[in-house]
């Protein structure tokens, strides 16, 4: 078979999903422009087998998933595809779960495994709330998902600006707030509970209800795999693939994340937690609606292909990716 005629299937699509893309084939993705600084990550069949990393953090029942934008689509798809992938618990963060009925649906099956908790990524007070629940209830973090995201639909939103006359403070300031601001903080405030080398002691603080400074010891596990952040970005946030312009605050809010994503990885890794951005590809949510006139059918991934496809990046993740940036087939990606 050769390289143009290559085509993708997520080797765990045969599972049973929100929607069965069984028969979805994706194209090879795309050539970027520019040079990747990290190898690509190469999928294995075996990176959930015993004794692997992935093996060790999925398998574990005590082991906790944090999944932000977790009402719908991808994120919403992540805690479906971690109910099926993994053993551990898995706490589904949103802005508003009293509406999240999907959510809700799957969370009463596993009820056990699943929490849903209220986070609003553009309020710091959600994001300390979240941290320190997660804190006193679980005392771990195994992996955080990042998913959460805006774009905006151009009509009802002044998002993807097309051009520089469309850009507006606000619009720019809310893209920040939730591409890349809330990620960061909500990774830093979890980043404590991620620890696997040095120190299994940490001491947190966190003011009550009447403003009092309350300490939390905690005594976290030993023998872990590395530790992992995973954050969507997208192939628009690269600087030096950038060849049509436009979508301003998107772009420029992902290219942030990635930059986070290295500079938080060079730190981190002290601790043994790996950090990745992730480029889902063009997927069936409502985010990409109102542009999927655009795209072509068979580079549309169906939302559980895509989390499917992520998941087997993430399982087959090594030290040298930490601070990279992979789509979803594990190609590197340039910044």
């Amino acid at each position: 078979m050769n390289r143009s005629a290559k085509i993708f299937t997520s080797r765990r699509t045969q599972q049973t999903c929100l929607s069965s893309t069984s028969a979805f084939q994706a194209p090879e993705p795309p050539q970027s422009h520019g040079q990747p600084v990290f190898p690509d990550v190469h999928i294995r069949n075996d990176a959930a087998t015993e004794g692997t990393n992935a093996f060790l953090r999925n398998d574990d029942s005590d082991a906790v998933f944090v999944v932000n934008g977790s009402s719908r689509g991808i994120g919403l798809q992540f805690v479906q595809t971690l109910t099926q992938r993994t053993r551990g618990k898995i706490v589904a963060c949103c802005r508003s779960p009293a509406t999240a009925r999907d959510l809700q649906t799957i969370a009463s099956a596993h009820q056990h495994r699943i929490q849903i908790l209220p986070l609003d990524m553009e309020q710091q007070s959600t994001i300390d709330d979240v941290a320190y629940k997660i804190a006193t209830e679980y005392r771990r973090v195994d992996a955080l998902f990042n998913v959460v995201g805006i774009l905006g639909d151009g009509v009802t939103t002044p998002g993807p600006e097309r051009t520089l006359a469309a850009m507006e403070r606000d619009w720019l300031q809310k893209s920040l707030e939730v591409n890349v601001i809330g990620p960061l903080m909500l990774t830093k405030a979890l980043s404590p509970l991620m620890r696997t080398t040095g120190t299994k002691v940490i001491r947190l603080s966190n003011r009550n209800a009447s403003g009092e400074s309350e300490q939390l010891q905690i005594n976290l596990p030993h023998g872990r795999p590395p530790t992992v952040v995973a954050s969507l970005s997208a192939r628009v946030g690269s600087i030096s693939d950038n060849r049509l312009g436009g979508w301003y605050s998107y772009r420029l809010s992902k290219a942030a994340l990635n930059q986070a994503t290295k500079t938080l990885a060079l730190e981190l890794k002290r601790q043994g937690t790996w950090i990745v951005a992730l480029h889902p590809g063009t997927t069936d949510t409502d985010l990409s609606k109102p542009f999927q006139k655009n795209v072509q059918k068979e580079r549309l991934f169906p939302v559980d292909f895509t989390v499917n496809s992520l998941m087997d990046v993430v399982e087959s993740l090594d030290d040298p990716h930490s601070g990279g940036f992979f789509d979803w087939a594990g190609k590197a990606i340039p910044f």
